[in-house]
C-alpha cells in the first residue's frame, strides 16, 4: 500500500513516498501513479495551505498523509485515504472550514467527475 507524505507551506508542497514502490522507470524515480499521488495530495495541501493564510492561522506542520488501497484482482486504487493533519495549536473551531478548503481540491474533482480519455496514434 503506497503511502506519501505532503510537507506543505503556502505555494510549496514537498512530498515524501514511504516504501517507494516503482512500476516503470528507475528506482531514482517516481512512478508515475506516485506522480498522480502527489499532485492530488499537493492539490489538498495547498487549498488547506491557502485557507490558512487568507485567515491569518498557522501553517507550519500543516501535512497530508495518504494511503491507498488496491483491489486485489486489478491492482488499481479502490480507496484513497487523505489525512490531513492541521498544525499544533490549530484552533478546534476552523478545523471543519479547514477540511472543507482541502476537499475543494481541482485535482480531486476530476477524479468525481472524471473526464473521457482519448487516445490516438498519430503518424
Amino acid at each position: 500500500m503506497p503511502t506519501a507524505i505532503i510537507e506543505i507551506t503556502p505555494y510549496h508542497a514537498e512530498v515524501h513516498f514511504d516504501n517507494l514502490v516503482i512500476q516503470t522507470g528507475s528506482e531514482e524515480t517516481p512512478s508515475p501513479f506516485q506522480l498522480l499521488l502527489a499532485s492530488l495530495g499537493s492539490c489538498v495541501g495547498l487549498n488547506a495551505a491557502g485557507y490558512c493564510e487568507n485567515h491569518q492561522l498557522p501553517t507550519e506542520g500543516l501535512r497530508v498523509i495518504m494511503e491507498v488501497e488496491r483491489d486485489p484482482d486489478t491492482r488499481l486504487a479502490s480507496l484513497i485515504k487523505m489525512k490531513l493533519v492541521p498544525p499544533e495549536g490549530f484552533p478546534e473551531n476552523r478545523k471543519r472550514a479547514l477540511l472543507k478548503a482541502a476537499e475543494a481540491c481541482f485535482v480531486k474533482r476530476h477524479f468525481t467527475k472524471p473526464p473521457r480519455f482519448e487516445t490516438t496514434l498519430v503518424e
